[in-house]
């Protein structure tokens, strides 16, 4: 599932190839408090910073998280991906994060809820379950009490593969193919399918396959 939001600014910098967003950090920390609470070993929220109108990951150079005058360097992938640390005092501080990109991007804030890309190998489809019930944990409790009645349809698991399928070849039993190329699985697929058997794609990742 992808979320894009707006930045809260966008401030060109001195430096005339590269710009610098300017991002409140409690909007990362109620992600990441969801995913502290429940506690999941397979899957993550991951933050990306992208170009609205492309959808093309914008390039970091530099990502830090400011109080009042005080700078720390959190982590982050140059391919868009930032990695910011889980701190209850940095919310109630105000804290906010600073990231520079290459050639004045402008960029969006994409949260993408994903399996870890660490359990990406020999993927069983006991696995698989597992993944596809805490991806629709996470969804329900971001949703909250109410919200989560009116989420649309959790259909089960899509896939990134390393190599894409050809649409004209024969898919597996249950198996569908996105119009991007993605693979697409349904929960009830998953729950017929041998669980000690292994998937027999790379798989680059795993998201919901949400249908509204």
């Amino acid at each position: 599932m992808r979320i894009t939001l707006l930045l809260l600014s966008l401030m060109i910098s001195q430096n005339a190839f590269s710009s610098t967003l300017k991002l409140n950090y409690s909007l990362f920390f109620g992600y990441m408090k969801t995913m502290y609470k429940l506690d999941y070993q397979d899957v993550t929220t991951a933050f990306y910073l992208v170009d609205p109108i492309t959808g093309e990951n914008c390039v970091i150079e530099q990502a830090e998280i400011v109080v009042d005058n005080k700078r720390e360097v959190i982590n982050f992938q140059t391919q868009g991906r930032l990695l910011p640390f889980y701190s209850d005092q940095h919310r109630k501080d105000g804290a906010m994060i600073e990231v520079q990109t290459v050639h004045q991007q402008a960029c969006a804030l994409q949260v993408t809820l994903m399996a870890k890309e660490s359990h990406l190998d020999a993927l069983t489809f006991e696995k698989l379950v597992s993944i596809s019930e805490q991806l629709e944990g996470v969804l329900r409790k971001n949703a909250g009490m109410i919200g989560k009645y009116f989420l649309p349809t959790y259909q089960g698991l899509r896939f990134k593969l390393a190599e894409s399928i050809d649409p004209s070849s024969q898919l597996d039993l249950g198996y569908q193919l996105a119009s991007n190329g993605d693979l697409l699985i349904t929960n009830e697929v998953l729950q017929t399918l041998d669980s000690s058997n292994t998937l027999s794609y790379e798989v680059l990742r795993i998201t919901p396959w949400i249908v509204k």
